[in-house]
């Protein structure tokens, strides 16, 4: 059921990218940030006072226990982000979890089943979306721009090398984390079913150019995800994607970041993004490719989530899109292990 505002939400996890759900919950009318909870709790003192957190936990299980808390949004490792989730919803909780949504589409399907059982909202926060061009791009599409969808390239390279970047976390290599760019960069696949719908097939390379790694801490780690990927995705309704990723990718966007690179190609036209700050496209004749006006905003998973709590509106980025993405890349895993296409639909 609806509820009045203020949607009382605590975040689970408060390490480096609370900051960012902290930016994008102040800019959502009706939510307000109540609790952090962190295992360090000199850490969790310091973001705490930093924002004026009044309820500090060092577990999580206790912060479910508040009565006047409404929400979580969840910024653990994704390995712990199933029992988080289920314990949140039996608590009666609504859940914005990070991407992946979980280490395995299975597990995804016992988080997406328990909180529909539960009648709690729930959320993949798949903020892409809305921070690049992609949203936008298929705002354009659905009016017709492309006309049928042909195919399109989706690229998302960074660099992970500790000279590169030198705090550079330890977990970003290792399986049970949910590091390496298959599983970090499951955005891409999530704007690969936002573009053009379901995936019919799945066929896969994932190397590993560099299979030990130490870290500025001088943890050795023996690298068992792989730190690049190609991949080639069939679209339920016809056409197909390219897509790439990779941690070993040297460069920067002006900003001193990496953002992916989305083309789409279709009968009447053709799209691509500037960055995350334009797109660029032709539409019936061929020509050069000309600025076109960005539209609407996309919007963001954390806007999706309150909404949906206040008033009922749907989330487009629910545990379902984080299962549909998940099912993607265990179909990779297994395409680039067998060396065959994978059937998903």
């Amino acid at each position: 059921m609806p509820q009045s505002a203020p949607v009382r939400i605590g975040i689970i996890g408060a390490g480096g990218f609370m900051r960012t759900h902290m930016d994008s919950f102040a800019e959502v009318p009706g939510a307000e940030i109540v609790a952090f909870c962190r295992r360090n709790e000199a850490a969790l003192n310091e973001a705490a006072d930093e924002y004026g957190i009044e309820h500090r936990f060092t577990d999580y299980r206790d912060m479910l226990k508040m009565d006047d808390l409404d929400a979580v949004a969840i910024i653990t490792p994704t390995g712990s982000h199933k029992q988080i989730s289920l314990d949140a919803i039996t608590a009666g909780k609504h859940v914005l979890c990070e991407k992946p949504l979980a280490l395995t589409a299975a597990d995804a399907k016992v988080m997406l089943d328990a909180a529909e059982t539960a009648g709690v909202v729930h959320a993949t926060n798949f903020n892409q979306r809305g921070r690049t061009p992609v949203g936008r791009m298929k705002q354009h599409m659905d009016a017709g721009y492309l006309g049928q969808l042909f195919h399109a390239n989706i690229w998302w390279g960074q660099t992970q090398a500790i000279e590169d970047k030198p705090d550079v976390a330890p977990w970003r290599f290792k399986a049970e984390d949910g590091g390496g760019p298959v599983y970090e960069l499951i955005h891409v696949f999530d704007m690969a079913r936002l573009l053009g719908g379901e995936i019919k097939r799945v066929c896969a390379l994932l190397t590993t150019a560099v299979p030990n790694r130490t870290f500025a801490d001088g943890e050795e780690v023996v690298v068992d995800v792989p730190d690049s990927g190609g991949y080639l995705l069939e679209w339920v309704n016809g056409g197909y994607a390219v897509v790439h990723t990779s941690f070993i990718s040297k460069g920067n966007d002006a900003d001193g970041r990496t953002h992916p690179r989305i083309e789409v190609s279709g009968s009447e036209g053709r799209l691509e993004n500037v960055g995350i700050s334009g797109i660029r496209g032709v539409h019936g004749v061929s020509g050069e490719l000309e600025d076109v006006e960005m539209g609407p905003e996309y919007p963001q998973p954390y806007q999706q989530f309150v909404e949906a709590i206040l008033g009922g509106a749907p989330v487009r980025t629910s545990f379902y899109d984080g299962m549909k993405a998940a099912e993607i890349v265990d179909a990779a895993f297994v395409s680039s292990r067998e060396n065959r296409w994978v059937d998903l639909a």
